[in-house]
């Protein structure tokens, strides 16, 4: 990591400010410490795919939420998938869960 490290550095003095490659370099290298802690600390992930992986569907769904009618609408939703999400979380099927919450018989 080290030696990437100063490589990067190196390629970082060849390119031209502006340029997309140097804008890169620059966002890489000022995050250096942050990118690399996880040498440091085994317990530290090197990615955040699983969290990435949770809030998935609620990003995709979010413009389409935008038109919840009322701000009570919106904290009314939010709160069910808050729930629903935390059912998942603890492994809980939410189909079981809610399956009859619009009050209509099952059989």
């Amino acid at each position: 990591m080290k030696m990437l490290h100063v490589w990067m550095i190196a390629q970082r003095d060849l390119v031209p400010a502006g340029w997309a490659i140097s804008r890169a370099l620059d966002y890489f290298l000022k995050r250096w410490a942050a990118l690399s802690r996880y040498l440091d600390d085994g317990a530290v992930p090197i990615d955040n795919n699983w969290a990435e992986n949770q809030i998935r569907l609620w990003a995709l769904g979010r413009m389409n939420w935008l038109l919840a009618c009322s701000l009570r609408s919106g904290k009314r939703a939010a709160a069910i998938m808050s729930l629903i999400q935390t059912a998942r979380l603890n492994g809980h099927r939410t189909a079981d869960l809610w399956g009859n919450a619009d009050g209509r018989s099952q059989d």
